[in-house]
């Protein structure tokens, strides 16, 4: 194993680890964006599935007391796992470079949503009939890039659920698109033995930082460690795009 390539690892899970236990996200999204930047996308996405999945499994199952309030988003699980399988045929097919310029463009939409309206709500007519496109277009970036943040927190912030509600929303839907990347990967065989032993070490850092984000977040304004973060992810999405054009 590549002892460089396992330091990025190390230290990419770590970071986003932290800020999910500051902002409560964003540990896919900085996970993969930095070990995107060195490792290629599909490297980063396959070493990112585990920490991912349990780490949403783990949400899941503290918040399962909430899933009868959120049956009405079935169909986006259901078209978003089919999303999930295309995306991830995607990843496996398309030159790295445009899947990175993509990554770069998904990190720039997760940044801007930070400065929509926060009051928006969405009716119960229009979400009848978003569930379903949604639901598939946020599988296809989370097989494509690893992440489906930018369209699910957006669509789902929208619904002005309770707190708990949304975190085992949008976890479930993470965690279920996570467990179907993860066996999408194993039948084209993309879980080669070094990515194994670096996702099974990336939980290291992950046990060490998130509960370190937690303990931090007490002592920080969360609008400028939002703000931190939006500025560390919007010069990775610069390095990804400059590696995209120049490699």
């Amino acid at each position: 194993m590549d002892q460089s390539e396992l330091l990025i690892a190390f230290l990419a899970v770590a970071a986003g680890a932290f800020v999910k236990g500051v902002t409560g996200s964003g540990l896919p999204m900085i996970g993969i964006a930095f070990m995107a930047s060195f490792l290629g996308v599909e490297h980063a996405v396959v070493v990112m599935l585990l920490p991912s999945t349990l780490a949403n499994g783990w949400m899941v199952w503290a918040y399962r007391g909430e899933a009868h309030r959120a049956r009405h988003l079935l169909p986006l699980l259901v078209l978003g796992s089919v999303g999930t399988l295309a995306g991830t045929w995607i990843l496996v097919s398309f030159d790295d470079r445009w899947l990175s310029l993509a990554l770069a463009s998904v990190i720039v939409m997760y940044a801007a949503a930070f400065f929509r309206n926060p009051d928006l709500q969405f009716p119960p007519r229009f979400t009848d009939r978003a569930n379903a496109p949604v639901g598939l277009a946020s599988g296809l970036l989370q097989g494509a890039t690893g992440v489906s943040g930018p369209v699910l927190a957006t669509y789902l912030h929208g619904f002005r659920m309770k707190r708990e509600t949304y975190l085992f929303s949008v976890t479930s839907l993470y965690g279920m698109f996570g467990v179907i990347q993860i066996f999408a990967f194993l039948s084209l065989g993309s879980f080669t033995p070094t990515r194994v032993g670096q996702s099974l070490a990336t939980l290291v850092p992950l046990a060490l930082a998130l509960p370190l984000g937690i303990r931090m977040a007490r002592g920080i304004s969360h609008a400028t460690f939002e703000r931190s973060v939006l500025g560390l992810l919007l010069v990775v999405a610069a390095k990804l795009v400059w590696n995209a054009t120049t490699g």
